[in-house]
């Protein structure tokens, strides 16, 4: 094997590692925002059955300002679990914000919350036109709509907050 080759097969396993740090950072930041998200769903089950008495909702005209108000709430304490979490073991290390420390906590936090807001106005906005066209439970419809928004708010997220580039293991 000439010099050539074995630098070729070092590259290769250096890429090779590096897909599985990226890989395992997406990983961490879906259990993470799955965290949120389950704080997020537990608030809104509670809330839907202390309004409604059942976790059905009886129609949207009936019952929108009273969602909304329970999805504020609850994505808005599920996205700071899911911070917190983030901080904690998904960029731990990484970035050039994170690195700059405690001081911009707050700033990263406000951040995270306005990248998610997006992720969470997908949600609600799947969550309320499943509502209003074949009646499926907030509960269920925000499932979906995180499973639809996830892919722009970890990119988005990774950018922006962390400033980590979403598929490398370099700084965006």
């Amino acid at each position: 094997m000439d010099r050539s080759d074995a630098s070729h097969g070092e590259s290769r396993g250096a890429d090779r590692l590096e897909t599985g740090r990226v890989a395992f950072r997406l990983v961490r930041f879906a259990v993470a925002s799955g965290i949120g998200f389950l704080i997020a769903e537990a608030i809104i089950v509670l809330g839907v059955v202390a309004f409604y008495h059942t976790v059905t909702v009886p129609g949207l005209s009936d019952s929108s300002p009273t969602i909304l108000e329970l999805d504020a709430l609850a994505f808005g304490t599920g996205v700071t679990f899911a911070f917190s979490i983030n901080e904690a073991v998904t960029v731990k290390g990484l970035g050039e914000e994170r690195r700059k420390g405690r001081s911009n906590w707050l700033l990263r936090l406000c951040k995270y919350q306005l990248v998610s807001l997006l992720g969470n106005v997908v949600i609600v906005g799947v969550q309320l036109a499943l509502l209003g066209t074949v009646s499926l439970s907030p509960v269920f419809g925000s499932v979906v709509g995180a499973v639809v928004s996830y892919p722009v708010t970890y990119a988005v997220s990774m950018r922006f907050v962390w400033r980590v580039h979403p598929l490398r293991d370099e700084q965006a």
